[in-house]
């Protein structure tokens, strides 16, 4: 199965984002230049082009190497490509972690056919059409392709913003956060979903977990409007058991690990105890992921939290 082009309003939203590309190297406003056969951007700095490339804006992204430095994130691009818009649907059937709808009613909040609202590392997955897919390799139903601590937007040029389960794979989490502060609007809101419990899982890399305590030192700059478990305590307890499970049945063998893994996903289901559990006051102490919500301040540094 191929993964499914955006529809014809795919045009007129990268011709929206025509107008906020900022020169990731300069650091300068693109200007639009218009020729007898074509429209495109120049950097009046540096004199770098900027024209969509398969119906994507193209500035960097992860390299072939860095994708397929980890096994199994190497297992994961190919069912990424061959299964496409339908890759996040399996993932959260097998995946042993609860998922909640905050994505979609912080979407619900915003008016994403007339606010410029990103999904920064959005994968394959796509929440709404009008929302502009951003990630490090170029999917079809991306619009930019970039690295993430180092957006080609203009400043204040956006009214929303999503993350989700994206800041563990960066390097420096503060340069990405630093991204969205710039990118936002004043009073523009962000959603991430950090993971606190869980294994290690390259996408190309891992790097970092967060507690609630980190998450508020991350965003100190934003005004915080809340901090929640996202996954809760039986997710990250179910990860962790499948890796002990693989682990400790596989005698030694890596080989046996990695064949004996997807076969504990059999317990996956257990996570929806944690419709229940992640209510729970103290569902953070061990909760897979955790969810903020915070705002870009009007003037200062505020936080409410």
């Amino acid at each position: 199965m191929s993964i499914e082009v955006l529809p014809e309003n795919r045009k007129q939203l990268l011709g929206r984002l025509g107008e906020v590309l900022l020169c990731p190297d300069c650091e300068v406003a693109f200007c639009q230049r218009e020729t007898d056969e074509d429209l495109f951007y120049e950097c009046p700095n540096c004199g770098t082009e900027a024209t969509p490339k398969q119906d994507q804006w193209v500035f960097g992204g992860f390299t072939q190497g860095e994708v397929e430095s980890d096994w199994l994130n190497r297992i994961k691009e190919q069912f990424k490509w061959r299964l496409g818009h339908c890759y996040p649907l399996a993932k959260q059937l097998l995946s042993p972690v609860y998922s909640s709808g905050f994505v979609r009613d912080f979407l619900r909040t915003l008016n994403a056919d007339e606010e410029l609202i990103a999904d920064l590392g959005c994968g394959t997955k796509r929440y709404k059409q009008s929302v502009v897919c951003i990630d490090g390799v170029g999917y079809p139903n991306v619009h930019i392709v970039a690295d993430l601590e180092r957006l080609p937007l203009r400043d204040e040029s956006f009214d929303g913003m999503i993350s989700i389960a994206v800041l563990e794979h960066t390097l420096r989490p503060q340069d990405h956060v630093r991204e969205m502060m710039r990118v936002l609007r004043p009073g523009g809101r962000v959603l991430c979903y950090i993971p606190f419990i869980q294994g290690f899982h390259a996408s190309p890399q891992d790097y970092q977990r967060y507690t609630v305590s980190g998450i508020r030192e991350l965003f100190r700059e934003f005004e915080i409007i809340q901090v929640c478990p996202g996954g809760g305590p039986t997710s990250g307890m179910l990860w962790v058991l499948q890796e002990w499970l693989s682990m400790i049945c596989s005698f030694g063998s890596e080989r046996f690990y990695r064949l004996l893994l997807p076969l504990t996903w059999i317990l996956s289901p257990l996570k929806y105890l944690d419709c229940l559990l992640v209510h729970h006051p103290a569902a953070h102490v061990i909760a897979s992921g955790l969810f903020i919500e915070a705002r870009k301040p009007f003037s200062g540094k505020q936080d409410s939290g």
